[in-house]
């Protein structure tokens, strides 16, 4: 009986990582689609108070014009990883991410707090070539 106990919350927990991990994924095209549209400041209204807290709306704002007009639209992207993290101060999802741009490819970090249905960004890290050599 204990070992079907185990096993039960074991299933139950998995469930709920792998929900918590697509909520998070339907929120990386929503940030695509709104880089390729240049609607950079709600990308930033709609984040985290964490990323507002670590970066002001004028820098970020002006890190992901750098990134659009280097890197252009985003074309595909296939998701490389996932982690959820449960933590007393809520639960964060950090997905990482192989993006083809129009000039270039990249490496992305994600990192969003879940809040009810809601996935707000906390992080977004990138790493391309085109970043640095055009």
């Amino acid at each position: 009986m204990r070992a079907f106990v185990v096993a039960a919350t074991l299933v139950l927990v998995g469930c709920s990582l792998g929900g918590d991990a697509k909520l998070a994924e339907q929120a990386v095209p929503r940030f695509h689609q709104m880089l390729d549209a240049g609607q950079f400041d709600v990308v930033y209204a709609d984040a985290a108070d964490e990323l507002k807290r670590a970066s002001s709306r004028q820098d970020f704002v002006a890190l992901l014009e750098v990134i659009h007009r280097k890197l252009g639209n985003s074309k595909t992207s296939t998701r490389q990883g996932w982690n959820v993290n449960y933590r007393t101060s809520g639960t964060f999802v950090m997905l990482t991410y192989a993006t083809v741009y129009d000039q270039g490819d990249a490496a992305e970090q994600f990192v969003y707090r879940l809040v009810g249905e809601k996935a707000l960004l906390v992080g977004y890290h990138v790493n391309s070539n085109a970043l640095i050599l055009r």
